[in-house]
């Protein structure tokens, strides 16, 4: 069954992901979008891209919403004319969505081995916990989607993971976590949620603030 997991945060807030499976003619059969999403689907030349489009406006159907709701900002951010916030994110072979009342963002990674090498430019000192013990890989791919999410939940641009993103220590396997934010003289803080598969992790990132 295509539709993988879906994980209810509370009342409001969930995530439901996609395993990618079909062709793509199976996942455009059917599928109604908007002008502009047809538009921005046949932009895709990568058949892998085209499918994880697909996937995640399949999931809006599975959330009870029609594709010709989602409409984007100037900045190419989804949103929902409801006002149900809503965060889309894919990797490979995998979409997902989520969906709630505040603002809130979801990010996706399969693990790769790569991301050692480019920790630094992401990772700030109080993150060092990463780099220690087993399954360094995992941790940093973990603290990659955190501030991937954070990222599309605060909806700025200019932000500096390394310094502005800080993701609290956590234990490989735990379910929550949480995070602050440094903007100018504010400070943000989130809830995080985490998604941990044998392939892949994902995190969900809740603004406490609001």
């Amino acid at each position: 069954m295509p539709l993988k997991q879906r994980v209810n945060i509370d009342e409001q807030n969930f995530i439901l992901i996609w395993h990618i499976e079909e062709s793509l003619e199976v996942l455009k059969n059917g599928l109604m979008l908007s002008k502009t999403d047809e538009v921005r689907f046949q932009k895709r030349k990568i058949a892998a891209h085209k499918k994880e489009f697909l996937a995640s406006r399949r999931l809006l159907i599975e959330a009870g919403i029609s594709p010709k709701e989602l409409s984007h900002d100037t900045n190419g951010i989804p949103y929902l004319g409801s006002g149900q916030q809503l965060s889309i994110s894919h990797t490979t072979n995998l979409a997902g969505i989520a969906l709630g009342n505040k603002s809130l963002g979801i990010d996706f990674e399969i693990y790769r081995p790569k991301i050692v090498e480019i920790a630094n430019r992401f990772l700030h000192p109080n993150e060092s916990f990463a780099l220690e013990g087993s399954r360094t890989v995992q941790k940093l791919s973990m603290i990659w989607t955190a501030k991937e999410a954070l990222y599309k939940a605060l909806r700025r641009k200019g932000i500096i993971f390394s310094e502005q993103l800080i993701i609290s220590p956590f234990i490989w396997g735990a379910k929550s976590g949480s995070a602050k934010v440094f903007i100018s003289d504010q400070i943000f803080h989130f809830s995080l949620f985490f998604i941990v598969e044998k392939t892949y992790c994902g995190t969900l990132a809740i603004n406490k603030n609001l």
